[in-house]
């Protein structure tokens, strides 16, 4: 007598298999990520530390490290470092496992119109995030701890000024989307629409490696990934992004420049945040009401619950290396204030 075989069981045991591979390659991308971007910064620090190695005084057992504060050296470095990490590897990674560039990174025609809105909505969201932010470095700060990141740069030139803006906003906007909303997101999404944007949202945060960013960048990662699934289109994501690192470019330099009085720079930068906030407001109303269901994901399959789906996403090794890694790093960006 043949042995009696539970058609759902294999194909719940199937779909487990396929989900926890995919879990796998998406944490070995992450990993990847995470360590071509220390690889890839030694590199090009490298070079310059022999050059000046060899020329400096080497009896004198000085080594002069003070290319390390120059802000045209850095912003080279960081915009370099951000386009060979997060383009590089998800390109030749989407040529490895034969991606579908259609679904993988979908560019769908939206219209202006709601582009628009989705653009001030988002832009709120993200200026929501960055009290979320503030909040958490009030709390270590309780604890006696520093979490706060020094990004107080010297800038001498125009040329400083706008390498700043293409290292910090122009790059980012385009290979991180391309990477997070692109291949990590567009693997999950045929699970369900809600793992795959819970999932870009939490690794996107993790991999900023500091507490001052990850939980901005995790609120920010989730309203980009869902208005990614939503309208099938990076297009949105990749302009809130820039929209966004350009705003806190551009605070910075105004924050940095003698030329403005404090409190002028506070009545702009509070000036700014009533526009965005009201525009994101106005937005959410529109989208509520002329669009309806925007803010309701699908179902997606029953196969097993989402419940179990995150389970095995966030029990695959690869993917609680990359996060404990990440957590480490930011630990170790933590000083403790005297």
């Amino acid at each position: 007598m043949l042995p009696y075989i539970n058609e759902n069981e294999t194909k719940i045991t199937l779909y487990k298999r396929q989900l926890n591979k995919d879990s796998s390659r998406v944490g070995i991308v992450l990993l990847i990520y995470f360590v071509a971007t220390f690889a890839i910064t030694f590199v090009t620090i490298l070079p310059v530390m022999l050059a000046t190695l060899f020329s400096s005084d080497i009896n004198s057992g000085n080594l002069d490290m003070s290319f390390m504060e120059d802000t045209t050296f850095l912003m080279l470095e960081s915009g370099l470092v951000s386009l060979l990490t997060f383009f590089g590897v998800t390109i030749i990674y989407s040529i490895i496992v034969k991606a579908d560039f259609g679904k993988i990174f979908p560019i769908n025609k939206i219209g202006a119109k709601v582009t628009t809105l989705l653009c001030s909505f988002g832009l709120a969201v993200a200026l929501t995030a960055n009290y979320v932010s503030q909040l958490v470095i009030e709390l270590f700060g309780a604890f006696g701890i520093n979490a706060n990141i020094d990004t107080d740069y010297p800038w001498d030139s125009a040329l400083d000024v706008i390498l700043f803006y293409v290292s910090v906003a122009i790059l980012p906007a385009l290979v991180e989307e391309f990477a997070f909303r692109g291949i990590i997101l567009g693997s999950l999404r045929k699970y369900s629409d809600g793992l795959a944007v819970l999932v870009s949202g939490i690794v996107f945060g993790l991999m900023h490696g500091n507490f001052t960013q990850i939980p901005f960048a995790t609120v920010v990662g989730l309203i980009l990934g869902y208005i990614v699934v939503k309208t099938n289109s990076l297009l949105p994501s990749i302009i809130i992004h820039f929209l966004n690192n350009f705003l806190s470019v551009t605070m910075t330099l105004l924050s940095s420049s003698a030329a403005l009085p404090d409190y002028l720079v506070d009545i702009i930068n509070i000036g700014l945040t009533l526009i965005v906030a009201i525009l994101g407001i106005v937005s959410f109303t529109i989208l509520s009401k002329k669009h309806k269901g925007f803010f309701k994901l699908k179902q997606g399959d029953e196969i097993i619950t989402f419940k179990e789906k995150v389970k095995i996403v966030f029990k695959s090794p690869t993917i609680i290396a990359f996060a404990v890694f990440s957590l480490l790093e930011a630990i170790l960006m933590l000083s403790i204030e005297v």
